[in-house]
């Protein structure tokens, strides 16, 4: 006999746990003898249904950690749409299968090694009781808003799931596509093999740049065409209106639904910037969710963009409207990362006591390192000595993030370069519009000691990304500080550049400002190499908290739980198109192989 958990498609009905394999089943095969005989179990009630059983991976078993199996009935005459179970797909959106649906009853066992043998394992209810019940995401602080439910901790094998199945799913993509590239060279050698779709249909190769779809208008989440009515339940998402049925259909959401109310909860929270004197106000407000016209009225005011068409202004901030799209781009036509600008020159700010000072700071408040403890805006200004009116952290974001990622999760990293007495390695990963204001960074030369610490920064760009002018050498040096050198390297991390023989050294730290890593190919590389190298800190940031969630995910129980607020986070709401969730430039911040002193 063997527990599994049944989720019946109606969500009014509880949870049950069943069990299967004694001689009520009818079953020639005992579910706990050996392999998975569940699927023999269930046989009798798919009949029942002309169905037959349907066996689906959410966690594959190894050697160390039994499976997660959906066991669901398929019958041609049945669509999802007919009786969709939310609660079984809400589970596989923990596990990290986003694009799984289920309909009808599921049934959920674990399969695992006992004894050196594979066999049908107990199925607790709560271990999936918070996922199915509450919410895909399954840290605490989102759990306990659920208020009807008080279900245990889930456990760590499911909240590693989503984690697993990356590395399963960039094992097979590195296989077929190293078969495709095999079938291609042979079949016909004059073909580039650099235009080949990647095997698992989520992106292009890795080599190509990927396709963005630009669009000024909020979308429906089903069918993508124009809508501005709001889910009634989370106000996260846009649906079109009724005749179209596309709320109905993308009845998915559901899943999420309750969890992006909870998201959307803390546009208040990420919203305050309280020490500012009121300048970001208009840059916070519901007009921006859906357009950059008031952050451009605004730059224009402030006078650093041009303020009539035909006139251009070449400084920090004419990368700040319409993206980085490539470095054949209008955003990237007029940027030379070989030409230096002051502070003065690159915030081209009228009022000149609205700049740092280029020089070095001290302070007593600092760590065993030395670096100047930072948790907020308001204590960078205070130690800059900039007044509350300053605009200056709409671009300061950057630097103040990545010297915050330093400081606050690199401890260890630093004692062990000073112990073999060489610079910190630092390696920052899918560099973009950041090319525009190189000279910015010199801000975390300034915080760092100026003598005691040594920072070694790497940009890796995409061949791609990098602005016509700039294109021509492999890497370019550059000392922006006494202790902070900056090489730019062109090329693909784990791809054409090998972090470990490539670069000035393998890393101490890797970094992805505003990453994504779920969304582009060329992000499996950096996730598989912080994989294989639990000794180098990983530390990015994401615009929403959605997409936080499930790229933090892919680090495991840990890195899902480290996910938090960047407290320099660009006091700007940024209008997204395809929901309506509160979105922020370095919003969210989260790490990778978290290192503690001992």
């Amino acid at each position: 006999m063997v527990r599994i958990v049944k989720i019946s498609w109606d969500d009014s009905l509880p949870l049950t746990v069943e069990e299967i394999g004694g001689p009520e089943n009818n079953s020639k095969t005992n579910a706990q003898n050996f392999g998975d005989a569940i699927p023999s179990c269930l046989e009798s009630r798919a009949a029942e249904q002309n169905a037959v059983v349907v066996e689906t991976a959410l966690l594959r078993n190894s050697e160390s950690v039994a499976g997660l199996f959906a066991y669901s009935f398929s019958n041609i005459t049945q669509s999802t749409a007919s009786y969709p179970n939310i609660r079984a797909t809400r589970l596989a959106m923990a596990c990290g299968l986003h694009n799984q649906r289920f309909a009808g009853d599921v049934y959920i066992g674990r399969l695992g090694y006992m004894s050196n043998q594979l066999k049908n394992l107990d199925l607790c209810l709560s271990d999936v009781q918070n996922a199915c019940e509450c919410s895909p995401d399954l840290r605490h602080e989102i759990l306990v808003t659920f208020n009807d439910v008080n279900f245990p901790t889930s456990p760590e094998w499911l909240e590693n799931a989503a984690q697993m199945n990356y590395h399963d799913g960039a094992s097979l993509a590195a296989l077929a596509n190293a078969m495709m590239r095999s079938e291609i060279s042979d079949d016909d050698e004059e073909t580039d093999d650099s235009s080949s779709s990647a095997s698992d249909g989520s992106s292009r190769s890795s080599s190509m740049p990927e396709q963005r779809v630009l669009t000024k208008i909020p979308l429906c989440l089903h069918c993508r065409g124009p809508a501005s009515t709001l889910c009634p339940g989370c106000e996260a998402v846009y649906f079109c209106d009724t005749p179209r049925k596309c709320q109905e259909l993308a009845w998915s959401h559901q899943c999420l639904c309750k969890t992006w109310q909870r998201y959307a909860d803390h546009r208040d929270e990420l919203s305050s910037f309280p020490y500012f004197s009121g300048w970001q106000t208009p840059l916070l407000q519901k007009d921006c969710f859906t357009s950059e016209n008031v952050y451009e009225i605004y730059l224009k005011e402030l006078g650093v963009i041009a303020s009539q068409e035909g006139t251009s202004k070449r400084n920090w901030w004419t990368t700040e409207l319409h993206g980085w799209a490539g470095g054949e781009s209008s955003s990237a036509k007029d940027v030379d990362i070989f030409h230096r600008v002051s502070f003065a020159e690159g915030f081209a700010l009228d009022n000149i006591e609205w700049i740092p000072q280029e020089r070095h700071v001290t302070t007593d408040d600092s760590d065993e390192h030395g670096l100047p403890i930072l948790n907020s805006w308001q204590g960078w200004y205070q130690l800059r000595q900039i007044p509350s009116s300053s605009p200056v952290a709409l671009l300061e974001t950057f630097p103040l993030t990545l010297y915050y990622a330093i400081q606050h999760y690199g401890s260890v990293p630093l004692t062990v370069s000073k112990m073999l007495e060489r610079p910190l390695r630092v390696h920052l990963v899918g560099i973009e519009k950041e090319l525009n204001f190189i000279d910015l960074f010199r801000e975390v030369g300034y915080l760092l000691p100026k003598e005691s610490v040594q920072v070694d920064m790497t940009w890796i760009v995409r061949e791609d990304m990098l602005p016509q002018n700039s294109k021509g050498g492999k890497s370019l040096s550059l000392q922006l500080t006494s202790n902070l050198t900056l090489t730019i390297v062109a090329g693909t991390y784990g791809e054409s550049v090998d972090p470990d023989f490539d670069l000035n050294g393998s890393p101490d730290m890797i970094l992805g400002l505003n990453a994504g890593l779920y969304a582009y190919e060329s992000w499996r590389h950096v996730v598989n190499y912080l994989n294989t190298h639990p000794n180098v800190v990983g530390v990015f940031t994401d615009y929403n908290e959605h997409s936080g969630l499930n790229c933090a995910s892919l680090g495991g129980s840990k890195a899902r739980k480290s996910l938090t607020m960047n407290p320099f986070r660009q006091p700007r709401a940024m209008p997204v198109y395809c929901m309506n969730l509160p979105q922020f430039s370095n919003g969210f911040i989260y790490i990778f192989n978290e290192q503690e002193l001992e």
